[in-house]
């Protein structure tokens, strides 16, 4: 297992190339784009396909745990609805579920991989990063590509930061920082913006907008793939691949970053049980987190010694 102090190398980034950078309500304009492109996708997919005709309306009011900042309600929500299906689809659950579980499962820690790689511009050619990270922020549900860009620079700038870190690890346990997750990072986001646009009352009312937004934009994204899926794929297949990325990228962003006796933090490279291997061959080296520090843009941090190797 490798160390390396977090302040030997952060990562740089220019300032003003974000997208909150760009206006005060950057995010709310991207927000509401993103509400009308799955409304209408989502429309085009009932016509196709009018799933309400066969399926209860009370099924969207069971969406909403997916969709909120606490994994304690991702996660109550999963089990209400994987109770409902099994309940009322028993007898249309195949074996094919059981064989496309696992399948599921690597989707959403292969999720968790690529957009991560995504951010640090390491697909050619570059406008495909933003593609691919879009299609990762559907699949996690989350507020978006360019915000996970935002928070995920400051992680390299800041990282172990208790104030400025967008999700700091210390002083958690594991599935106490999983629940935290969202809510440490829409803490830091709004100390962000209010930094940026200035800590007015009109600041706050345009900031709790675009997270009242945010919310809708969430929904919407949710009930596109049930509506695209229908209930039994959707909570039988997708939820489990949307927890199974949330489980990855907190998992390599709490055991990575350790303190040690003294004080100090330390970042590590992690390849020391089945299930790090595991990820680190079919993953491009995601817990080989030391490494991704010290060369964000390389695609597999597991072969940093050889890329340095092959450059000497």
């Amino acid at each position: 297992m490798n160390t390396i102090n977090t302040a030997e190398k952060p990562e740089k980034r220019t300032k003003g190339n974000d997208l909150m950078s760009q206006h005060p309500f950057a995010y709310g304009r991207y927000y509401l784009l993103n509400i009308v492109i799955y409304s209408l996708i989502t429309m085009l997919v009932l016509a196709w396909h009018p799933l309400f005709e066969s399926v209860s309306y009370w099924w969207i009011l069971c969406l909403v745990p997916l969709f909120l900042n606490r994994f304690r309600y991702i996660l109550s929500g999963m089990l209400l609805l994987s109770v409902i299906v099994l309940s009322v689809y028993w007898s249309e659950v195949s074996s094919v579920y059981l064989i496309l579980f696992p399948a599921a499962l690597y989707l959403g820690h292969l999720s968790a991989a690529v957009i991560h790689n995504a951010v640090h511009n390491s697909f050619k050619p570059v406008w495909l990063n933003n593609v691919i990270g879009e299609l990762c922020a559907l699949q996690q549900l989350s507020a978006g590509y360019p915000v996970f860009k935002l928070v995920h620079y400051e992680h390299h700038i800041y990282p172990d930061d208790p104030e400025k870190d967008p999700h700091p690890s210390l002083g958690y346990t594991f599935w106490g920082y999983v629940d935290a997750g969202r809510s440490l990072v829409q803490k830091r986001l709004t100390a962000i913006y209010l930094e940026k646009w200035g800590d007015s009352e009109a600041s706050r009312k345009s900031w709790r907008m675009q997270e009242g937004l945010l919310l809708c934009a969430r929904f919407v994204k949710t009930f596109f793939w049930f509506c695209l899926l229908g209930p039994k794929f959707f909570v039988l297949l997708f939820v489990p691949s949307y927890v199974s990325y949330v489980y990855l990228f907190s998992s390599f962003n709490y055991f990575t970053h350790r303190e040690k006796a003294d004080g100090s933090i330390e970042i590590l490279n992690l390849d020391n049980n089945w299930y790090y291997r595991f990820c680190n061959k079919t993953l491009f080296g995601v817990f080989y987190h030391k490494n991704h520090h010290l060369k964000p843009r390389l695609f597999n941090p597991m072969h940093m010694e050889e890329e340095g190797n092959k450059k000497a």
